[in-house]
């Protein structure tokens, strides 16, 4: 006998979402009548077994009545009865596929997988007991291998059913909050976008007095925390949009001068104020069949952070063929302190803050950048030495030279 802890043929076989495993119908090419009729002979004798066993080992399910405990198991015995009588492969795909979703509504219970899978194990056992009490023997290998598939198929179903819904809510629940805070964040900005403009309104006639140079100041720390503020929350939304993002690139025809040169233009006022030059090294009609806004965000988030930490120098966008020449990338570079070497391996990873070098941030610039590239099917490597600068290099897909 093949009990409920001991190797089975089908352990190491992934059963598919539709509940039908092909080896099933292999191990069954001939009826097992006779373990069929015992199974719904005893069905409501395995039932009652297994309700006892589940109270005694799982506790936490003594409240629930008979009903709503056994839920489908009756149904469940019924199936794997009929397939193991059956010699039509195609009648115990039917079968299989069709079986009661026992997961369904045990997560309505509020049932964990754990839980799931500890009682479906207590039936595998009874059954298997039940069986061959009533068989008056063991059964042979055949037999135990074909009940064994059947019960692995049909008591998995529960599990993948269950794990699919948990999926389900959680990316609705998911949505939900984004949404939430895509509507949070347009309000905040329009009112912190009022507030500014206000504060400037207000910094000039301060300055047009020549007086009260310490409230200038003070007005023009505020209005760089609100900037701080926006960029953050861009960030937070730009990394949760990425993170959950289901949809494919849009892949065209992308000018890399043209938008490397947006990009650049995006940074040129922030870079000149601390002295830091921007400099696009991309040839013109230089052509990649990839998605432009994913490119743009990969590069804004690069450039951005290159000119945060950059305080004098050049900052750097190129563009070259790879080695194997049927690869092209863009790249970053920077002349600003670099990177130690035992942070680097952190710095694609969200909220992984390396050396800020007095620098405000939430960790999530690299992060974002990486997401990207990951949906553009494209690799973002870096290069850095400390107090020399860093390079990160964007390295497009094969496809992308279509």
């Amino acid at each position: 006998m093949i009990s409920s802890t001991q190797a089975n043929p089908l352990s190491q076989v992934s059963t598919p979402t539709n509940g039908y495993n092909p080896l099933v119908a292999q191990l069954t090419h001939l009826p097992f009548t006779e373990v069929a009729n015992v199974i719904r002979s005893a069905a409501d004798q395995i039932t009652l077994a297994w309700d006892a066993a589940v109270r005694q080992a799982m506790p936490q399910m003594r409240h629930l009545t008979l009903d709503e405990l056994k839920d489908s198991t009756p149904q469940i015995l019924l199936a794997i009865a009929t397939a193991l009588a059956s010699e039509d492969p195609d009648e115990i795909r039917g079968l299989l596929s069709s079986a009661p979703n026992q997961g369904l509504s045990r997560l309505r219970l509020n049932f964990d997988v754990v839980e799931v899978m500890q009682e479906d194990r207590l039936l595998r056992a009874i059954t298997v007991q039940q069986v061959e009490e009533a068989l008056g023997r063991r059964m042979d290998v055949p037999e135990s291998a074909a009940l064994h598939a059947a019960i692995d198929v049909m008591l998995q179903r529960s599990v993948i059913a269950l794990v699919d819904e948990q999926k389900s809510q959680l990316r609705a629940a998911a949505e939900a909050e984004l949404k939430f805070l895509s509507f949070l964040s347009h309000d905040l900005n329009n009112n912190l976008f009022n507030i500014s403009l206000l504060m400037s309104c207000h910094a000039m006639d301060l300055k047009s007095t020549g007086q009260f140079s310490e409230a200038q100041d003070s007005l023009r720390l505020a209005q760089k925390s609100i900037d701080d503020t926006v960029a953050g929350m861009q960030k937070m939304l730009d990394h949760e949009r990425l993170r959950m993002s289901a949809k494919e690139p849009t892949h065209k025809s992308v000018d890399l001068h043209e938008l490397a040169t947006e990009v650049a233009w995006h940074f040129n006022f922030k870079a000149s104020e601390k002295g830091v030059a921007i400099v696009v090294d991309v040839l013109p009609k230089t052509i990649v069949e990839s998605d432009a806004e994913l490119i743009a965000l990969v590069l804004q988030n690069l450039v951005g952070n290159a000119v945060k930490y950059s305080s004098c120098g050049t900052v750097r966008i190129g563009s070259d063929e790879t080695t194997p020449v049927d690869r092209r990338a863009i790249w970053v570079t920077d002349e600003g302190p670099g990177i130690a070497p035992d942070k680097i391996h952190h710095i694609f990873d969200a909220f992984r803050r390396g050396e800020v070098h007095g620098q405000k941030g939430v960790g999530l610039g690299l992060a974002i950048a990486s997401q990207g590239a990951k949906l553009l099917g494209a690799e973002l490597s870096v290069a850095s030495e400390l107090n020399v600068g860093s390079s990160f290099h964007l390295i497009f897909p094969p496809s992308a030279l279509d």
